[in-house]
């Protein structure tokens, strides 16, 4: 664990000053998190720096209700939908844009599998920060503070008993 922490620190550190610029485009900021994958770092998903304040407030409450230990409500990598990855054939492209908000999908396959997410950001504290995360692949889909909040339809493709 100690070691993961460790990893996460000094990717972050190399993450932010990728980054710190592109928080200034909402495009520019997601393109920034991808890039982390060309480079083989691990991605932000574990760091405040890039969500919204009502997202910190949701990962805040999941970290607090978690055994030590434990991995959380969610223990894949958001923005790959997975645990590992080989990313090929990415496209980053801004689907909307207000002054206030932003929408970014990014589409790839990790391991030769499609990958569709879509992100939602806000403008906050100056800059642009992400707001939601979604997986759009089809038998796949899933919204991340969905699963934070335990709603019935975190992942709407999944069987019901």
């Amino acid at each position: 664990m100690r070691r993961l922490v460790l990893i996460v620190a000094f990717a972050l550190a190399s993450l932010t000053a990728h980054a710190a610029p592109a928080a200034k485009d909402p495009l520019a900021l997601i393109q920034a998190i991808y890039k982390s994958y060309a480079n083989d770092l691990p991605t932000p998903s574990l760091t405040d720096d890039f969500y919204s304040r009502r997202m910190q407030r949701l990962l805040e409450a999941d970290r607090k209700t978690t055994p030590k230990g434990d991995a959380g409500t969610i223990d894949w990598d958001v923005f790959i939908d997975g645990n590992d990855w080989a990313l090929t054939e990415m496209k980053v492209t801004l689907v909307a844009r207000s002054d206030t908000k932003a929408r970014v999908r990014a589409t790839f396959r990790n391991h030769k599998e499609p990958r569709d997410m879509l992100f939602d950001l806000v403008h906050e504290r100056g800059r642009w920060v992400i707001d939601e995360v979604r997986a759009m692949r089809k038998g796949g889909r899933w919204t991340m503070s969905k699963i934070l909040t335990h709603a019935p339809d975190a992942f709407p493709d999944e069987k019901k008993n």
